[in-house]
C-alpha cells in the first residue's frame, strides 16, 4: 500500500510545492507574481478549481483552469487516449477525464473527441468542444484527472467571473532546496495559505503506513491468539461432548492412534475454513477501499486530496498467512486430540 500511494504522489514530481488557498485570504496574480521572485523558484503554475454538473454524469465533476502546458508540466505522465490538447487561449475547449468518457461502472462510451459537453457555471450551461481525452491515470494530490474536465484558466476566469485560484503549483529548482522553499513560502503566507511540498506529504504517507502496519500486525497476533484459545475450546467441548462415542470407537477396535488423527483432521478443517473466510474478506477490504474512495458520496474536491493507491496482494504473505493460520490451529488442537486418543474406553463408556 506504501509503495502504492508514493508512487502515485511521485507523478507530481520531487521538486513540486503546493500553495493552497483557505478561504479566507484567496490567491490572485499578485501571488502568482510575488512567487515567481522568490529564490530557488523555477516556475510557478496558477489553477482554478470548481464543481460543475454534465449531462449522462450523476454526480458532480471537478473543472479545472489550466494552461496546458502547465498541466503537462505537472502530470508528466499524462496521456491523451485520442485527440489532442487545447490551445492556451480564452477559447470553450476541453480535455476531459477516462471516467468523463467512459461511465466507470459499466464502460458505456458518453463522449468522444470532436463532440460537445455542457458543464453549468451557476445558472448558465456552457458548451465546451471536446479536443481530447485522456487516457486512464488515476489520483494525485490536488486532481484527479480522470474524473475532471480541463479547460484553458483564462477561459475559467471569464466564464465563472473568478478571478482568484484555488491552488497555486509552485516547481522549485533542485530537490535539496525544496525544505527551504517550503519553509520561505510558510513564512511569507502563514495562516493565509497551506502550504506543502511532496516531499512532506511522502513522508506524512511513511509515518501514517508504518503506523498503520503496527497496528496490523497487533491485530493480527490478539487474532491469532483469539483464533488458537477459541479453536481450543471448541476442540475441548467436542471431545467432552462425544466422550461415549469415543469409548464405542475404541471398543469397537479404533486404535489411539486413528482418534488421534480424526481430530486433527477435524481442527485441520476449522483451520482452513477460517483461512479461506479470512482471505476473502481481505482480499474484499483491499479491492473495496478504492471503489469507496471514488463513490458518489466522496465529493471530487474531497477525492482529489485523496491519494490513489493500486491495490496489490502478495502471493508470498498470503501463503505465509494460511500457513501460520492453520498452525496455530493444529497446535490449539494438539492437547484436545491426545486427551480424546488417551481415554479409556471403559470409563468413556461410563461417562455421562
Amino acid at each position: 500500500m506504501q509503495m502504492s500511494l508514493l508512487s502515485n504522489l511521485e507523478k507530481l514530481g520531487p521538486t513540486t510545492i503546493l500553495v493552497i488557498s483557505t478561504g479566507s485570504s484567496p490567491l490572485t496574480d499578485a501571488d502568482v507574481a510575488r512567487i515567481s521572485t522568490l529564490p530557488n523558484v523555477e516556475s510557478v503554475i496558477p489553477t482554478l478549481r470548481t464543481v460543475t454538473k454534465v449531462p449522462g454524469i450523476d454526480e458532480e465533476v471537478t473543472l479545472v483552469g489550466i494552461s496546458s502546458r502547465d498541466l503537462l508540466k505537472i502530470l508528466g505522465e499524462l496521456r491523451l487516449e485520442e485527440g489532442q490538447m487545447y490551445i492556451d487561449a480564452p477559447a470553450p475547449q476541453s480535455v476531459i477525464g477516462h471516467n468523463i468518457a467512459y461511465d466507470p461502472t459499466t464502460g458505456k462510451r458518453l463522449y468522444e473527441a470532436g463532440g460537445l459537453i455542457l458543464v453549468r457555471l451557476g445558472r448558465s450551461s456552457i458548451p465546451l468542444a471536446i479536443v481530447g481525452v485522456l487516457d486512464s491515470y488515476g489520483s494525485v494530490i490536488g486532481v484527479s484527472p480522470d474524473d475532471s474536465i480541463f479547460i484553458p484558466i483564462d477561459f475559467l476566469k471569464k466564464a465563472a467571473h473568478k478571478f482568484r485560484y484555488n491552488v497555486i503549483v509552485v516547481k522549485a529548482t533542485d530537490v535539496n532546496v525544496v525544505d527551504q522553499v517550503t519553509e520561505t513560502l510558510t513564512n511569507v503566507y502563514g495562516g493565509r495559505a497551506r502550504v506543502m511540498s511532496v516531499q512532506q506529504i511522502a513522508r506524512i504517507i511513511m509515518q501514517i503506513t508504518g503506523q498503520f502496519n503496527i497496528l496490523l500486525v497487533s491485530i493480527a497476533s490478539t487474532s491469532f491468539i483469539a483464533a488458537g484459545l477459541g479453536t481450543f475450546n471448541i476442540m475441548m467441548i467436542s471431545v467432552l461432548e462425544r466422550v461415549r462415542e469415543i469409548g464405542i470407537l475404541k471398543a469397537l477396535g479404533m486404535k489411539d492412534r486413528q482418534i488421534l488423527l480424526l481430530y486433527v483432521n477435524q481442527g485441520f478443517l476449522i483451520g482452513a475454513m477460517g483461512s479461506l473466510l479470512g482471505l476473502t474478506l481481505g482480499v474484499t477490504l483491499t479491492y473495496g477501499l478504492p471503489s469507496f474512495f471514488s463513490a458518489p458520496q466522496v465529493t471530487p474536491e474531497a477525492r482529489a486530496f485523496i491519494p490513489a493507491y493500486t491495490p496489490t496482494i502478495s502471493p508470498f504473505y498470503t501463503f505465509v498467512s494460511i500457513i501460520l493460520s492453520l498452525v496455530v490451529t493444529l497446535v490449539s488442537t494438539a492437547y484436545p486430540a491426545w486427551k480424546a486418543s488417551r481415554l479409556h474406553p471403559v470409563e468413556a463408556l461410563r461417562y455421562e
